[in-house]
């Protein structure tokens, strides 16, 4: 046992040197792993674990929480000596890294999105306003033809086993073939991730698409299909925000449309106000009293879960983020303004 342990740590330098040499080849990523290796890994995965009806990654996350606890009891209770643990922790470590970069996280390194659409995700400050006032535009008629009144807010109709169907059925990102079927849970500690501030994930361990059951509709709509993205192979955040903005604006459903504006124009609004704050308060005038409900009532819920804590669980995988190459951290999210831009301007969309 203790070779195999010392085996696995002799792994952490050859792995980082690895990781090194994919963050320079990003093409071989993109074409022997993205496309070939990943796409069988979740296939196999997929025909066991789909059709479960509870989520098998959050169980697995659970034992190992249980597991890690139980550890540090038996260490304390038995005095174990620090190089042991050391030695116990450097392996499991190398093992966990392993299985992660090699099952799904060398996606992380594989040739940006924006690359393989032929986006130039550059932009001025005209561009950005531009963009969200046709959002903002399009967003009002959504409205007008869901509610009939601009002074009430939309309501989603379906109940959220509802949207799962919905969202699964017609969920196609076709600027880009994937050959990927990705599938949605709700994770069962909800209220844990409510409290921590996050909406959804894909475990990397199960591939398996999780959501936090407890969030408003509208965010649900998003959080599904961003986490949907992950599934396809798309490790960045701005991307997978890209992809379901565009997969839920181009859906059949109005409801799910109304939720793809919403989320656009949060992110748009974000970036103009940074650069101009008076330009970015006149475009949010403009938006219906009844979607300023509808933004009031996401922002409520989310108030109603804050914490000390939160804070602290965001630093967190803000550096995940940042040591899997999303130098950005946390604000990778909103990089997506860049690709939502391009799209429009890619598609002569109306401005007028």
């Amino acid at each position: 046992m203790n070779k195999t342990k010392w085996g696995l740590i002799s792994l952490l330098p050859l792995q980082w040197l690895l990781l090194l040499l994919a963050k320079s080849n990003s093409k071989w990523i993109e074409v022997n792993y993205s496309e070939n290796i990943y796409p069988v890994f979740f296939d196999l995965q997929a025909f066991f674990l789909k059709n479960i009806p509870f989520s098998f990654g959050d169980i697995f996350y659970g034992s190992f929480l249980f597991y890690l606890a139980w550890s540090l009891i038996y260490f304390i209770k038995y005095k174990i000596k620090i190089q042991i643990i050391l030695v116990n922790i450097l392996a499991a470590t190398s093992l966990l890294s392993l299985f992660f970069h090699f099952h799904w996280g060398l996606n992380y390194y594989r040739i940006p999105l924006n690359e393989k659409l032929n986006y130039d995700i550059n932009y001025n400050e005209d561009d950005l306003e531009r963009t969200l006032e046709f959002i903002i535009k399009t967003t009002n008629q959504i409205h007008q033809s869901l509610t009939n009144e601009d002074s009430i807010p939309v309501k989603i109709p379906y109940s959220k086993k509802k949207i799962i169907q919905l969202i699964e059925k017609d969920f196609d990102f076709d600027l880009y073939d994937f050959k990927i079927n990705p599938f949605l849970k709700n994770s069962i500690w909800s209220t844990i991730l409510s409290y921590m501030g996050f909406a959804g994930y894909i475990n990397p361990i199960t591939l398996e698409s999780q959501i936090n059951y407890k969030i408003p509709k509208l965010n649900y709509i998003i959080t599904a299909t961003h986490e949907m993205s992950h599934q396809l192979g798309i490790a960045s955040e701005s991307e997978a925000n890209f992809v379901a903005f565009y997969t839920n604006s181009v859906h059949p459903d109005p409801f799910i449309q109304f939720a793809a504006y919403i989320f656009a124009i949060n992110y748009c609004y974000s970036e103009l106000f940074k650069a101009d704050q008076e330009k970015a308060k006149n475009q949010i005038s403009k938006l219906n009293l009844g979607v300023l409900k509808n933004f009031q009532q996401l922002s409520d819920f989310w108030v109603k879960f804050q914490n000390p804590f939160e804070p602290f669980f965001k630093k967190g995988y803000d550096s995940y983020l940042k040591a899997n190459g999303q130098v950005k951290g946390i604000k990778s999210y909103n990089a997506m303004v860049g690709m939502l831009i391009a799209y429009i301007l890619e598609n002569d969309l109306d401005f007028e």
